[in-house]
């Protein structure tokens, strides 16, 4: 054995008696919400240290996580499982021993209040971790964010003067960038009334609340009234903001105009996109949703081609012409809303459609009755328009229709997805159950990789009620294409109609739908 050869194996038995010191993959994350909160308000986050998969150490390991907070956040407190918390100064400091190599996480629940001011801002808790053995995960440090509104109170119901709801609009519009979210609070009850039209809202990233927790029934008053019955040719509240405005709790009546309107400004940035979301607002009713209020045109117009809309849990009803109306937008979602319907489900319809898409993607799932002319209607700017019938009742003219023009079963044009045509509903005692054949007619299809949705409604005294069945059906051949469907139970004599839902890519849901088909009797 050569000299060069007795020297390599010394290294290696030098090596193999001295083996490489045990590391650790140990990383720390955090997890909570970063929606605004309002001053003093109480803050949760958690933080978790994970071991990874890759982590095979058998020794026990030691873990420090050390939290640093600004002067301005008070009351810091950390608890979780096992660990072992102290605070001092700005400072807190949380210990755990580690023995098992399985892979874990262990959390750390830690609390504070938001800083106390009225000026708003975003603040950060900076954490980091440290691991007796050497820790070779690159995510060791991460933070806890909280944002705080910039608060302004409207303390009076007079329409002029500080503390009014004119003057509070104004410094917002002055004060609200992008540096901090807003929010308009109002002292309590109060029912306001302009003298001249409000000035447009032009701030960025703002709450208007009128007092109300998010999801709260429409069946509760709200206690915010602004009324336009002394405000002349005005609209209730002009959006004129390209950065996103938030309308929850309020009522908004008696104006000349639309109670909500959302327009265009002359200095569009085409890089922006606008958002409006209304949350348990009523437009052009009461208070209590008793009783119609009317707006003077729509409860709600849209016209702005870059707008993304969310109207939720809000009724908008009464107004002298339709309920939404979008004349240009986006996209337009609304979603468990009463359209010409008040309270205990009484009639207060509007007195044109309960809305009116003219421009964007709209998806529609709330309650339309009782408003004078279409429940839905589907203007010829629209681009997608998919709204469920089983909330639609009891309108003047149509419930839903595409084009304006009444019942279409087939669209040349392909924006609607062609009606089916039910053929025959026949009930079989043996098996106990209903056979529903029909037709999806050609004309107007798309053929390719899509996908057509056939689903059968009772309809029962005007509404259409218990979504029975679907088929889905490969739009990938030409030509009427035939379906049957097999239901459960004895319906003679029930009233079916079909609806078709088309979904262009099937991975990102539906697109559009149809009008109702003609109905058949069941036998």
């Amino acid at each position: 054995m050569t000299p060069k050869t007795l020297f390599a194996v010394f290294v290696f038995f030098l090596f193999a008696a001295f083996p490489a010191a045990a590391t650790v993959s140990i990383s720390l994350e955090s997890d909570g919400s970063q929606q605004p909160v309002t001053s003093g308000s109480r803050v949760a986050w958690t933080l978790s240290a994970s071991r990874s998969v890759e982590d095979t150490n058998t020794e026990a390991v030691e873990l420090v996580i050390t939290m640093t907070a600004p002067s301005v956040i008070a009351n810091v407190t950390a608890s979780g499982n096992q660990w072992s918390c102290t605070t001092s100064s700005s400072t807190t400091v949380c210990r755990t021993s580690l023995a098992a190599a399985a892979p874990f996480s262990n959390r750390l629940r830690v609390e504070f209040d938001a800083p106390a001011t009225a000026d708003g801002g975003r603040f950060v808790i900076p954490a980091t971790l440290a691991t007796s053995l050497p820790n070779t995960h690159p995510s060791i440090s991460t933070e806890m964010v909280v944002n705080t509104y910039r608060t302004f109170a409207v303390t009076t119901a007079d329409d002029f003067g500080a503390g009014s709801f004119r003057e509070v609009i104004a410094r917002a519009n002055e004060r609200c960038d992008f540096t901090a979210a807003c929010l308009i609070t109002f002292a309590g009850p109060m029912t306001i009334e302009p003298q001249s039209p409000l000035p447009a809202v032009t701030a960025c990233n703002l709450t208007i609340d009128g007092g109300i927790a998010p999801d709260t029934s429409q069946d509760f008053p709200r206690p915010v009234e602004i009324s336009g019955a002394k405000a002349g040719f005005a609209n209730g509240l002009e959006i004129l903001s390209e950065c996103g405005v938030k309308l929850r709790g309020l009522t908004v009546n008696n104006f000349a105009e639309n109670g909500i309107r959302l327009v265009e400004t002359k200095a569009t940035d085409y890089r922006v996109q606008w958002t409006l979301f209304v949350e348990g607002c009523f437009i052009g009713t009461d208070t209590n949703a008793s009783e119609a209020r009317p707006n003077g045109l729509r409860g709600i117009a849209v016209e702005s081609p870059l707008a993304s809309v969310v109207i939720l849990n809000s009724t908008i009803s009464g107004n002298q012409r339709s309920g939404v109306a979008v004349w240009a937008a986006s996209s337009i979602e609304i979603d468990s809303c009463r359209i010409g319907v008040g309270r205990d489900e009484r009639a207060l319809g509007n007195g044109a459609s309960g809305i009116l898409v003219n421009g964007g993607n709209a998806l529609i799932r709330s309650t339309v009755a009782y408003n004078r002319d279409f429940g839905v209607a589907v203007g010829p700017d629209a681009l997608h328009v998919d709204a469920g019938i089983d909330g639609l009742f009891a309108n003047g003219v149509l419930d839903y229709d595409w084009g304006l023009n009444g019942p279409t079963r087939t669209d040349p044009a392909g924006r609607m997805p062609p009606a089916p045509e039910l053929i025959d509903a026949v009930y079989d005692p043996a098996r106990n159950k209903t056979t529903v054949r029909g037709v999806l007619p050609a004309e107007g299809r798309h053929v390719g990789f899509h996908q057509y949705s056939i689903r059968i409604y009772e309809s029962s005294g005007g509404r259409y009620i218990d979504q029975f069945a679907q088929t889905n059906i490969a739009a990938t051949v030409t030509g009427d294409i035939s379906f049957t469907m097999n239901v459960t139970g004895d319906l003679r004599n029930h009233v079916l109609v079909g609806q078709t839902i088309f979904s262009e890519d099937v991975q990102e849901g539906e697109t559009d739908s149809s009008e109702i088909s003609v109905p058949i009797v069941a036998h």
